[in-house]
């Protein structure tokens, strides 16, 4: 009877009708409590339901039982990875390639998470074990050349470099080859070599999302252009200084205020909050994408486009219950680093009138060659040609501008130059006068500090903070034309 109701609730699944699966999986499971198989499945179906909390529960109750079910494991450390609990899912990918060493999917999982929690060592390990499969071969060596450009040999950068200019290859896995390569090349001072590769690889992403491909993801960057031209108008035009000054007394007023770092990408805004979140008092939550979420949700009212009637504490409220969700536990400060915020300062204010707002500032050509050089995870459609980028810089400068104009003195610009060159006096700076906490001695350590940092800049933020490196402004300068005019510096 038990076999009888797995298998209806198999074929249930295969004609999607999941409600009726779920039915008779739990009638399975009622029949035989110990059956790890319908446990296993409802577990499945919580997941393609987006009911990763449960599909954790499940899980666990699974590998309670059968503690080496290795894609139980598998899932395990996809759900936990999805939810930010990284070493939870760490450890159940490890588990799953410790049963099965064959689950590549499980141990390039691993590796991901391994990185991400600054275990760079451990992460090249694995992405060199993929590297030795030839299916996996290119897509090891391009995230292992991104984590740690010094760990790619001459034979893997020979064979990245073949690799890349073969169009059999699909455009998105040459896109990352090149921009890996370009790492590996400018690490060995291979400037000239290093500038086209990353050019083929900018190149190349841009033209997957111009044909909207990029896996399925973004728009198309003169529609990211276009829509981030109107949104500079409309912040312009709704967000005054008369608006600020008939709303001064909303908001929460919290006495545990987030902290908001905004900025262009690549602005060294990771360090920010990698020195704050090393205070005693002080979680950095990385870039939540809270905020945005808060206001697209339909039973907000677009507060956006009319602020002085927008319910702000209950916004706020909404936020604090999303970054609990995050990952922030109520009982100490935050810091939020979702660099798109600088477009919100404006209801930032509103919400949190007491809230902390730093804007990253970084030289233009150091931040926009930076930009230049990454592939990013997703979005970043404006960020791949250096006219784009010119030009996105400069929006972004203009909001920050109108920002500083009608609210003088609320925004609290942090220099990136400053900071590297003096740690010891900005650091100090930073902490007790434009955040208000009381001093802590680790903020001055950050590389110690042990949690999950998801950015491209996850491995430079475990290094000592040194101003030794040479700008890429004075490798590249010959070739930067196109960014100068965009950045109206070529006269």
């Amino acid at each position: 009877m038990r076999e009888q109701w797995l298998d209806q609730a198999g074929s249930q699944v295969g004609a999607g009708r999941i409600e009726q699966a779920r039915a008779a999986y739990e009638h399975a499971l009622g029949l035989d409590a110990d059956d790890v198989r319908a446990r296993y499945f409802l577990a499945v179906l919580d997941i393609r339901s987006g009911k990763l909390e449960e599909a954790r529960r499940g899980l666990h109750a699974v590998l309670r039982r059968s503690p080496a079910l290795a894609h139980a494991q598998q899932n395990l450390g996809a759900v936990c990875e999805t939810l930010g609990s990284w070493r939870e899912a760490a450890l159940a990918y490890r588990r799953a390639v410790d049963s099965d060493p064959g689950a590549a999917d499980a141990r390039l999982g691993l590796a991901r998470c391994l990185a991400v929690l600054g275990r760079t060592r451990e992460a090249i390990d694995a992405y060199r074990v993929l590297a030795a499969d030839p299916a996996r071969r290119l897509a090891a060596l391009t995230r292992m050349a991104i984590l740690a450009p010094s760990a790619i040999d001459e034979t893997q950068a020979a064979d990245m470099a073949t690799a890349a200019s073969d169009e059999a290859i699909d455009a998105d896995t040459r896109a990352g080859l090149s921009f890996g390569l370009g790492g590996v090349l400018e690490a060995s001072g291979e400037d000239d070599a290093a500038f086209a590769a990353f050019a083929a690889g900018n190149a190349l992403k841009r033209r997957l999302l111009t044909r909207g491909a990029g896996g399925g993801k973004g728009r198309s960057p003169d529609t990211a252009a276009r829509e981030h031209v109107q949104a500079v108008r409309l912040i312009k035009t709704i967000f005054t200084a008369d608006l600020f000054t008939r709303a001064r007394s909303g908001g929460a007023r919290t006495p545990r205020a987030p902290i908001f770092i905004v900025g262009m990408p690549r602005c060294g805004s990771s360090l920010i909050e990698q020195i704050l979140a090393s205070h005693r008092d002080v979680v950095g939550l990385g870039e939540t994408a809270a905020l945005p979420a808060v206001f697209e949700n339909p039973r907000a009212g677009r507060p956006y486009l009319a602020p002085a009637s927008a319910d702000v504490r209950g916004l706020a409220q909404a936020y604090l219950a999303a970054s609990r969700a995050k990952g922030w536990k109520g009982e100490s400060r935050f810091v939020d680093k979702t660099l798109e915020n600088y477009l919100h300062v404006g209801m930032i204010h509103l919400m949190f009138p007491r809230a902390v707002i730093l804007h990253c500032q970084r030289d233009p050509l150091e931040t926009c060659i930076s930009c230049w050089r990454q592939l990013f995870t997703a979005g970043a459609e404006t960020l791949y040609d250096l006219t784009d980028i010119g030009a996105e810089y400069r929006r972004v400068r203009e909001v920050m501008d109108h920002w500083r104009e009608v609210l003088p003195g609320r925004v609290i610009p942090v220099s990136y130059e400053d900071l590297i060159s003096s740690p010891q006096t900005q650091i100090r700076w930073l902490v007790t006068q434009a955040c208000g906490l009381a001093w802590d001695p680790a903020c001055l350590r950050p590389q110690e500090t042990q949690r999950a940092v998801r950015t491209a800049s996850a491995a430079q933020v475990r290094q000592p903070i040194s101003a030794a490196s040479p700008g890429r402004r004075r490798r590249y300068e010959k070739r930067l034309a196109p960014l100068l005019e965009a950045l109206g510096l070529s006269g």
